[in-house]
């Protein structure tokens, strides 16, 4: 993987950890499981190497990765019956290729708005269903992207 110093998703770093839970790997990206689960299934995916904006990936590995990215939502979807998948890429302070996959459900938080990044009341799980959680998406995003049977 091709990192730059001082990139929060090239380091990963203390507070990135307390944000993130580290899914898997795909075919060209990392997936990370949001540890705010106030809209369930929310999850974080980034392009393996550092690129700073889309256009800058080369186009064979931009359509890997948007294939990824598709695959995860769907995943999601699936898994968590959301009504609606918002995707969010920003960067400005956060200079890394990637998406923010929300799962939007008519009956929780921001339907029919942008989600929320940190909304004032978030849902934390135990360890034991961050594992569970974990454990269910990953074995589907695998085996959905033919990386497992």
């Amino acid at each position: 993987m091709e990192k730059q110093k001082g990139c929060y998703y090239c380091e990963r770093d203390r507070s990135f950890q307390e944000l993130l839970f580290e899914v898997c790997d795909l075919k060209i990206s990392k997936v990370f499981f949001c540890k705010d689960q106030t809209l369930p299934g929310r999850c974080t995916i980034m392009f393996r190497n550092h690129y700073e904006e889309l256009y800058e990936i080369p186009r064979a590995l931009r359509n890997e990765f948007m294939e990824d990215v598709c695959v995860l939502a769907q995943t999601i979807q699936e898994l968590y019956g959301a009504d609606k998948i918002n995707y969010g890429i920003y960067g400005d302070e956060v200079r890394h290729v990637h998406f923010t996959i929300c799962p939007k459900y008519r009956d929780k938080l921001g339907w029919g708005r942008p989600f929320e990044m940190f909304p004032e009341h978030r849902v934390f799980l135990t360890p034991e269903q961050y594992e569970a959680e974990i454990e269910r998406l990953r074995d589907a995003l695998l085996k959905k992207r033919g990386m497992k049977e």
